[in-house]
């Protein structure tokens, strides 16, 4: 019997268990029609810009099947560029659910679907959705789950009991549904610590000022993140993604410098901020006002500094780049 392109009574390899074990057949045609497979799915779900969205209701499933545990993935069911969020819950496979989320207007959270029962998930082959397998004691179902608008539509495709020695049916590229903490993240990280003239920086869902605060306080001064993750928000500033005790969400990097360990014996740095100057201040090469400049520090920005480098300047440390600037446009030390 060939079904979806491959011969399952002629494949040896694989051994027959039931859906839990999670031990499928493995194809990449669908009703005997070849199409192009579309990209695994990536596990780093909290390096993704929606994350931080999805941080309550993830929080909120948690605390109710806590005990029993719940997994997650994110995946852009309509290829729209905005990522849902599938999050599997239960106390037992009676009443497993996985729940369907997305972001309306890019911030705001919608439930918009609920697919029944334990099961996989796939990248749907033709890009057309999702795919989800379900099987028990030898039945198994296979669905199409696309997302029409902010409404989840689930197509059934094939139902029915396989042959003796039949095994349930596998597709390529799994959409792995995994514990939150059991999410790897990205390899591009680096640490900053918060800085901002206002004594803390705000978390958001996304990166913007026009986004909620996923934090009801400001992250304070000192505090030593890390940033997994870039983008440039409407009006041109940089946001990193991070986690603070738990909760990820954005930043603005404008309100953090890098954080580098001290090595022995070097000097410390102190904290000063921009002042006395309409818009910006130049950073140069040298302590000298005929110096090359390095780049523009905005007023109010908060900078690492270093001591007197003399000629009336101080030595800057200011996103990446080492410097030095006039002592009379930098406050008091803060720290």
């Amino acid at each position: 019997m060939r079904k979806w392109g491959i011969d399952m009574k002629k494949n040896k390899n694989l051994v027959r268990v039931s859906i839990v074990a999670s031990l499928l057949i493995t194809t990449s045609s669908i009703l005997g029609q070849n199409v192009e497979v579309m990209a695994s799915n990536p596990t780093n779900y909290k390096d993704m810009t929606e994350y931080a969205a999805y941080e309550n209701v993830i929080a909120d499933t948690g605390a109710s099947f806590g005990d029993f545990g719940i997994s997650l993935a994110l995946y852009d069911i309509d290829q729209d560029g905005i990522r849902e969020l599938l999050i599997s819950h239960g106390t037992c496979l009676a009443d497993w659910v996985n729940d369907i989320y997305t972001l309306q207007d890019g911030k705001y959270v919608s439930m918009i679907g609920t697919v029944g029962d334990q099961g996989m998930f796939y990248t749907a082959p033709d890009g057309n959705g999702m795919y989800f397998v379900w099987g028990k004691q030898g039945c198994q179902r296979i669905t199409r789950v696309t997302k029409n608008g902010n409404a989840i539509t689930e197509t059934e495709i094939e139902s029915r009991q396989l042959g003796e020695n039949e095994n349930y049916t596998e597709f390529d590229n799994k959409i792995e549904l995994l514990s939150p903490s059991d999410i790897p993240t990205g390899s591009n990280s680096y640490d900053v610590e918060v800085t901002a003239p206002d004594g803390g920086v705000n978390m958001r869902c996304g990166a913007g000022v026009e986004y909620d605060k996923v934090l009801p306080d400001m992250i304070p001064n000192g505090t030593v993140l890390t940033v997994t993750q870039e983008a440039v928000a409407s009006n041109g500033n940089s946001w990193g993604y991070t986690n603070y005790n738990g909760t990820y969400g954005w930043i603005a990097l404008t309100q953090v410098t890098k954080y580098e360990e001290p090595t022995e014996g070097a000097p410390i740095p102190h904290t000063r901020y921009v002042i006395n100057c309409n818009e910006s201040i130049t950073l140069r090469t040298n302590p000298d006002v005929n110096a090359a400049e390095i780049c523009q520090i905005p007023l109010g920005t908060a900078v690492a500094t270093f001591g007197d480098a003399g000629n009336g300047f101080i030595s800057v440390y200011y996103q990446g780049s080492s410097g030095y600037c006039l002592a009379s446009y930098l406050s008091a030390p803060v720290d």
